[in-house]
Parts: structure tokens; C-alpha cells; sequence
């Protein structure tokens, strides 16, 4: 499996973000935790937590590897990067480390940032370590607005700075992704295969919007959009004391727009709460697609 440095795709989670081949699949997914597979063998294992107090190398890499997943010997010996290695910015320190354990083997680093105190564990398995050359250097832990807030499986979506992830769901043929800001919530969701899914509903993206719980029973029927439909309405907001606590309006305004990707066999969506600017859900629908080759591919939209 040599890489090759054509065929590659992004790789962004837990705010990390990585070029991997296009050949390597997502295997695992937790809450700074990711494991990437080729063949259904693991390649790459990548664990990151922002650190508390004085930072340990030793200390802290044996505490991240007892988080889940592949677990590593906690006697191993570290070693500054070698020449060969990528050059890493001036607030980074690293430490790299290998190991092999029967028939399994790994090669991999310690990165800690003094700026944002974020220590990351990134190792690569057997084969993944033919990759190091191609994968290591486009290694990020800072977010830039105009790149992807996550590139997962065969999904990629940019969202507002301000905007962190609050929850997932991944499950066969359904994707469903929470971030939000304050009481700002954008969702997004992703099926297949979509024209089985469309044929149950009579080939009806509002039947289907509605029977998957997108729309409230008494919204009207949607507007068409390129490829999809799209919903505009407003909510009154609860009794309760939290909205009273932090003095809700007395209605959220919604926005939904589900479209279907029929070369990738794929249906989208995007849910907004409380995003009152058209602009801004126009940007995350057209920033919202299917990983394709080398970079996603969003739907055109009308605005």
C-alpha cells in the first residue's frame, strides 16, 4: 500500500486535522479518540486531551494510553525526532516512540502544544508506517475558519469558529452530528442508500423529512431547492425555567434543507435553531458534502 500523494483525502476530528489516503477508512470514533483502518486492520490511532497542570511527557502518555483502543507498552522508550521527521512549529514539544508487541508493531509520537496546552498521541500500525512521510506533515491542532470542522467517514462540513461539537451518532446508513453556540444549534445528517430510503417514501423528501422527525407535524410543505427542499419556521419557546433563566425570546427560528445527492447515493441535511441569518445557513449547507477524490463536493444552492 505505497501512498501515493495524489490520492488523498482530509481526516478532521476532536479539532485535529490530518491527510491520509483515500484507501483508509474510519474505523472508530469517540470524543478525542479515532482509529483509521485499511484492509479492516488498524493504521493509525490518534488520542488527544487537553492537559491540566504541568505537563509530563511519561505522565501523560501513559495516561493516554489507557484511554480506550489500542493500548501501548507503558515502558517503552522515547526519543527526540529524528532528522527525517517533519519539522514541527516552535511551540510544539515532541517526543517519538516505537514498539512491537508479538506480530504487532507501531511507530508514533507524543505532541504537546505549549499554546493551547493540547497533548495529542499519534502512532502508526504496520503498514500504516509507510504513510509517516505523507501523513505527519500535514498534521494540525489549530482550527482555521476556512477549513473543515470535521472530514469523517464519507462526510465533510465547515462550521462557524464559534461553533464546537456536542454530540454524534453514527450508525449503518444514518449520520447525525450536533455543534452549537449558546442556544445556537446546527445538526446535520447524513443516509444511504439514499433511493432505497426515498423509494419507501414514494420518492418524497417532505414525507421523508417528516417520517425521520426533521419537521414539526404542522409545517407546511417545503420550498424546492436545488436538488432538496427547505422549511423556514419558528417555534414557541418552552415554559420552562431554564428559558426564563436565560430570557429566550418567545419563539426560535428554524431552518431545514434536505437534498439528495444522487451521484453519491446519499441524502443530506442541515438543521439550524436560533441562526437568524439567511447567510449564514446558506454557508453551511454549500460547505456541507461528500468527500469526493480530493476534497468535498457540496450541492449548488439558490440564495
Amino acid at each position: 500500500m505505497p501512498p501515493n500523494a495524489l490520492d488523498v483525502k482530509p481526516f478532521v476530528w476532536a479539532g485535529l486535522a490530518l491527510t491520509v489516503p483515500s484507501s483508509w477508512e474510519t474505523g472508530q470514533l469517540d470524543d478525542g479518540y479515532a482509529l483509521l483502518e485499511y484492509d479492516l486492520r488498524p493504521v493509525l490511532e490518534i488520542k488527544t486531551a487537553v492537559i491540566r497542570g504541568r505537563f509530563s511527557f511519561r505522565r501523560h502518555l501513559n495516561q493516554l494510553a489507557r484511554q480506550g483502543g489500542k493500548r501501548l507498552p507503558l515502558d517503552m522508550p522515547l526519543a527526540s525526532p529524528a532528522a527525517h521527521w517533519p519539522e514541527f512549529p516552535a511551540e510544539a514539544r515532541v517526543q517519538t516512540f516505537a514498539w512491537q508487541a508479538g506480530q504487532v508493531c507501531a511507530k508514533g509520537l507524543l505532541y504537546y502544544c505549549r499554546r493551547c496546552r493540547r497533548a495529542t498521541l499519534i502512532q502508526f500500525f504496520d503498514q500504516g508506517r509507510k504513510a509517516i512521510p505523507l501523513v505527519l506533515p500535514t498534521f494540525s491542532d489549530h482550527a482555521h475558519p476556512s477549513e473543515p470542522t470535521i472530514a469523517i467517514y464519507d462526510i465533510q462540513a465547515t462550521l462557524p469558529e464559534r461553533f464546537g461539537l456536542t454530540r454524534f451518532r453514527f450508525d449503518a446508513g444514518r449520520f447525525e452530528i450536533v455543534f452549537d453556540h449558546s442556544r445556537e444549534i446546527a445538526s446535520l445528517w447524513r443516509w444511504s442508500p439514499a433511493d432505497i430510503l426515498l423509494e419507501r417514501q414514494g420518492g418524497c423528501l417532505d414525507r421523508f423529512a417528516r417520517s425521520n422527525g426533521l419537521l414539526p407535524a404542522a409545517a407546511a410543505a417545503g420550498v424546492p431547492r436545488h436538488e432538496g427542499r427547505e422549511w423556514l419556521w419558528r417555534e414557541k419557546a418552552g415554559p420552562g425555567w431554564r428559558n426564563l433563566l436565560l430570557n429566550s425570546p418567545r419563539s426560535s427560528h428554524h431552518a431545514l434543507r434536505i437534498w439528495y445527492r444522487q451521484d453519491a447515493n446519499r441524502l443530506l441535511a442541515v438543521k439550524t435553531e436560533n441562526i437568524d441569518h439567511e447567510e449564514e445557513f446558506e454557508r453551511i449547507c454549500r460547505n456541507y458534502g461528500i468527500i469526493s477524490e480530493n476534497k468535498a463536493t457540496a450541492p449548488p444552492v439558490k440564495g
